[in-house]
């Protein structure tokens, strides 16, 4: 699974990010996304290492690791994807809802004009 660094500085280099993430083991890939315009970094990148161990320490080390005077953030980089298939294959919760819910709430209005 792929890692999403952001809040990299603008002068870092597709080298600096390999460098920062090899001392955890095999990189598999690494991607920093550039601004075509200027050549220079947009501030994030994505690293894929060989293992969910490599992965797991590269996370826990860099996550807030202060670059340059910023302080990097190092996640999954599809967190959000896998939350939200989490929710989306979870079972809704049971409502118990009564069969004449209408008429339910009509008899409670018709027993308060009763008691007037």
């Amino acid at each position: 699974m792929s890692i999403l660094v952001r809040n990299l500085p603008k002068s870092f280099t597709q080298e600096n990010l390999e460098d920062l993430f090899i001392e955890f083991g095999t990189i598999a890939s690494c991607d920093l996304v550039m601004d075509e315009a200027s050549g220079l970094s947009k501030g994030f990148g994505f690293v894929e290492m060989s293992t969910q161990e490599e992965t797991d320490k590269a996370i826990e080390r860099l996550n807030a690791k202060v670059i340059e005077g910023k302080k990097i953030r190092v996640k999954w980089s599809n967190q959000e994807k896998k939350q939200a298939e989490a929710i989306a294959s979870a079972p809704a919760p049971k409502r118990d809802i009564p069969e004449d819910v209408w008429g339910t709430a009509r008899n409670a209005s018709e027993r308060e004009n009763d008691a007037e």
